[in-house]
């Protein structure tokens, strides 16, 4: 697997691509974030578009591009172009011999970009409700630092090079608690394309159901409206789906993915 490859000149690969629609993948044929690699630079069959944990195959089904480990992560979210890559991804990856689940599939929940959806006034109630206390806070470098301290929070700026970086291309909220000076819970981008962001909302396990995703959501879609740009939602589950429809997103597709463990 040694011939795997990154491409540089992305207009090689684009038309791979051509029926894969998400921002993820956006983000990386526009050359914002991310990488792409292929097997063959002159005339490719097949590429990968490779950002954080995502992994969107195109192309002719191959094994070998899709066994790579790309990040030498502990998980991988595979996005199958088609039928004929989520039953590759099937055959490919089972349960080993320990029967430990090696792969997972799972329905990820697309929904509507239209910057009209959002109702401003709503969503500043929401912000507004979070409890006396409680400060919704910008991610700066110290907070874009102490994301980073903590494994609940790391996505929240994780795949960005450096807070430069990030302070040029990101845009994120946390919550903190003011009494013991905690973040409870942040939305931010995960990646950034063209015009948009995709967000990313995560809450300190044990301060869950608390409605504090929620206020860190409606506090970050209202500062991309006030910016011009598009807040993406891409949901990850049900539970994600539901909590982007109380910040005024509506679904638009359901969709076949996969997690995939590696050890």
């Amino acid at each position: 697997m040694s011939n795997i490859v990154k491409v540089e000149d992305i207009e090689k690969v684009k038309g791979l691509f051509g029926d894969l629609e998400n921002n993820f993948l956006l983000s990386c044929l526009q050359g914002i974030m991310g990488e792409v690699y292929s097997l063959d630079l002159d005339n490719p069959k097949s590429a990968v578009a490779v950002i954080g944990d995502f992994r969107m195959f195109a192309g002719e089904p191959n094994e070998n591009l899709l066994k790579y480990d790309y990040k030498k992560g502990e998980m991988d979210i595979i996005i199958p172009q088609n039928d004929k890559w989520a039953e590759l991804v099937r055959n490919t990856f089972d349960v080993d011999l320990e029967g430990v689940p090696e792969l997972k599939e799972i329905k990820r929940y697309s929904t509507f970009e239209d910057m009209s959806q959002f109702d401003v006034d709503k969503l500043n109630e929401i912000k507004s409700s979070a409890k006396e206390g409680f400060e919704i806070l910008d991610i700066d470098e110290e907070i874009y630092n102490r994301c980073l301290e903590n494994e609940w929070s790391k996505d929240l700026v994780g795949i960005y090079k450096d807070y430069e970086d990030y302070s040029k291309k990101g845009i994120g909220v946390v919550l903190l608690d003011r009494s013991n000076n905690e973040i409870v819970s942040g939305a931010s981008s995960y990646c950034t394309f063209e015009g948009g962001i995709e967000i990313e909302i995560d809450t300190n396990e044990q301060h869950r159901r608390n409605r504090y995703a929620l206020i860190c959501g409606a506090s970050i879609i209202l500062k991309c409206l006030e910016r011009g740009i598009y807040p993406s939602w891409d949901a990850h589950n049900k539970g994600s789906i539901e909590l982007a429809k109380k910040l005024g997103y509506r679904e638009k597709d359901e969709y076949t993915a996969f997690e995939l463990y590696r050890k």
